[in-house]
């Protein structure tokens, strides 16, 4: 099975230009939640131009730009912008994995379905992504870490790449040799060490003899700079209502509003491969209900019948369209992975700047929560490759009982 990376660089700035598509192109800069110190961690392309910089106080952001729009980031409009995306990959990925915990560069995984070339089906990933407010870059590569440095890193610095690289079948080790160490999240300690010893590419570091002692719950890093990271998939079961908000202001009016509501709508649908059985339409303070001949999956007739609900309030000053969606179970049929006949739409959001943004690779290894754990995991591998009995605890009580 082939692993997909999907990676969403900046994304709570990607998540507030979703809700606010009329600030697309505006200098726009998305601080951290409120605490200690409250920091700059997103900014758009206009932003980064007029100076504005990552960690930066918003204060002074603010006194030196004061046409810059400074908002908070929401972490539950976050986590419902991966699971919308998550919904409409449905439609053409075998299988979708929702990543770890939320980042300011948060990747998924996809299981690319068989017989559809990496090229091809990152291309139908990024027009999916499109039609719902999301800018991504995709990796294709035999296990997770692999497409994840071809997502993040080599696709991040091709400026004048389509946003997809894919790796060859068997050829993760030989393109992870030449990538920077600090792509592993070692410590800056071990790598000060392994650079003094002339070790700085995943390569140099894969080619080292293993290391004479090890502990049950190491991270292996040189599996990793091997390519020979992990390739499984947590699947996406989505079972919650669909809801997508979209702010007025500017020259995106109730219409547009209303269609780009029933766009995202009907891609989630479709990657869910059900309809829509009861929809309401929110606008502002005013509430209504959705009336729908059948339950449907279809753009044209979603956003028809969103239009008529409001059509007796396009003139009051809205602040936000919010469509709450019941999905009927058994109402379509599941959409065939893979397919061909996804449209492509333009660009909806802003990106960061072009340079690529990259965090280390986390690895999570296995916990050991109490000392019988630790007693029945056995004695760590000698240099000699030998094994030394360790009594368990039963063991222990028979002895000494």
């Amino acid at each position: 099975m082939r692993i997909a990376c999907i990676y969403l660089p900046s994304l709570p700035l990607q998540v507030f230009l979703r809700g606010a598509p009329a600030l697309i192109g505006a200098p726009v800069a998305v601080t951290s939640a409120a605490g200690a110190r409250v920091s700059i961690v997103a900014r758009s392309r206009a932003a980064a131009a007029a100076g504005v910089r990552l960690g930066a106080s918003p204060l002074v952001a603010r006194e030196a730009n004061p046409d810059l729009v400074v908002t908070q980031g929401d972490r539950e409009a976050e986590e419902a912008a991966v699971r919308a995306a998550a919904d409409a990959l449905g439609a053409v990925a075998a299988a979708v994995d929702l990543g770890g915990p939320l980042s300011a560069h948060h990747a998924i995984y996809a299981a690319v379905p068989a017989r559809v070339r990496g090229t091809t089906f990152g291309a139908r990933v990024l027009e999916v992504l499109e039609a719902q407010g999301l800018r991504a870059r995709v990796g294709i590569a035999d296990d997770r870490f692999t497409a994840w440095v071809a997502a993040s890193y080599v696709a991040g610095a091709d400026a004048d790449g389509d946003g997809v690289v894919s790796v060859p079948r068997g050829g993760s080790a030989a393109f992870l040799a030449p990538l920077p160490l600090s792509l592993l999240a070692i410590s800056p300690e071990v790598q000060h060490v392994l650079g003094a010893l002339g070790v700085r590419t995943l390569g140099e570091f894969a080619a080292l003899p293993p290391p004479s002692t090890s502990h049950p719950w190491d991270a292996d890093y040189q599996a990793l700079a091997r390519g020979e990271g992990a390739a499984g998939l947590a699947p996406y079961r989505p079972t919650s209502s669909i809801v997508e908000r979209v702010a007025c202001g500017g020259d995106v009016g109730i219409a547009a509003a209303v269609g780009l509501a029933a766009r995202r709508v009907a891609g989630r649908l479709a990657g869910r491969g059900r309809a829509a059985a009861a929809v309401v339409v929110r606008a502002g303070d005013d509430e209504r209900a959705v009336a729908l001949a059948a339950p449907t999956a279809d753009e044209r007739d979603l956003g028809d019948a969103l239009g008529r609900a409001l059509h007796d309030a396009a003139a009051a000053p809205f602040v936000e369209v919010a469509v709450t969606v019941d999905v009927e179970v058994g109402a379509a049929a599941p959409a065939e992975a893979g397919r061909a006949d996804v449209q492509a739409v333009p660009h909806a959001v802003d990106d960061a700047p072009s340079a690529p943004t990259v965090t280390p690779f986390q690895l999570t290894p296995p916990a050991v929560t109490s000392p019988t754990q630790m007693l029945e995991a056995g004695h760590r591998r000698t240099r000699r490759g030998k094994h030394r009995p360790r009594h368990t605890v039963a063991a222990q009580s028979r002895l000494f009982g």
